[in-house]
């Protein structure tokens, strides 16, 4: 397994350059952020739906920006291997294709959720398309919440989509998740529960989208003006 090695030099820089590369590629980044105020007292597990290679970077852009806590992220020892400075930002390795290894990257996950850090976790395990259902969904996060039934659950939704404009815009939810720790639950149970609270949480988020309510979100960051911007503003200055 592939440990984080935090730099927060590296990640004060990042935070400036990934700043300016949402500007480039987003319209808009939008946030319907739910969470009730005040700090966390156990660990804190942050659920994450998979379906973009920009996902990565908007979990550091919005712990950086958001949240705010002292994150650490489970990845593909892959991408790790192919993007070595996630390990700058937290990132600790996963490979699922080895028992040994996935038991090891849990249980690290574990003590970081045992010294009251966050752990983000994308449970779907690979990148998969938006619309896809049902979800795949892995029992890790059931896994954690079994052992550790104290802990804080998050839970983010990406969506990212095209409206009106020439560049996409990305809507992002945040909303707390509620796991009875009376309930003697099997870890499948927690695992399907789990997965049906995403996919409901990206339905609403679609439905909002295409009824165009998004009365709920906020902006979170603005992109560079568009092209189609440029034309009507010169337009406006000629005709003014």
């Amino acid at each position: 397994m592939i440990e984080p090695r935090k730099s927060p030099g590296f990640q004060h820089i990042l935070s400036h350059y990934l700043t300016y590369q949402l500007k480039k590629h987003f319209y808009r980044i939008w946030i319907d952020d739910q969470r009730k105020e005040g700090n966390a007292s156990s660990g804190h597990l942050v659920l994450a739906n998979h379906s973009s290679w920009w996902d990565g970077l908007m979990l550091f852009y919005l712990n950086d920006k958001v949240i705010k806590e002292d994150s650490y992220a489970m990845m593909s020892e892959q991408g790790m291997e192919d993007f070595p400075f996630f390990r700058k930002i937290g990132a600790f390795s996963v490979n699922p294709e080895s028992p040994k290894d996935l038991v090891k990257s849990l249980k690290y996950a574990e003590k970081c959720l045992q010294e009251k850090k966050t752990v983000w976790i994308f449970p779907q395990g690979r990148e998969e398309h938006l619309e896809k259902r049902p979800l795949s969904f892995m029992s890790g996060p059931g896994f954690l919440i079994e052992r550790n039934p104290e802990i804080k659950i998050t839970m983010v939704t990406f969506y990212y989509t095209f409206r009106h404009d020439q560049r996409p815009e990305l809507f992002i939810q945040i909303s707390e998740t509620a796991v009875d720790a009376t309930q003697q639950h099997t870890r499948k149970v927690l695992t399907d529960y789990l997965r049906t609270v995403m996919e409901n949480r990206l339905e609403n988020i679609k439905s909002d989208i295409i009824h165009g309510d998004i009365s709920a979100y906020h902006l979170l960051l603005k992109g560079f003006p568009t092209n189609s911007e440029w034309l009507s503003f010169w337009k406006r200055r000629k005709q003014g």
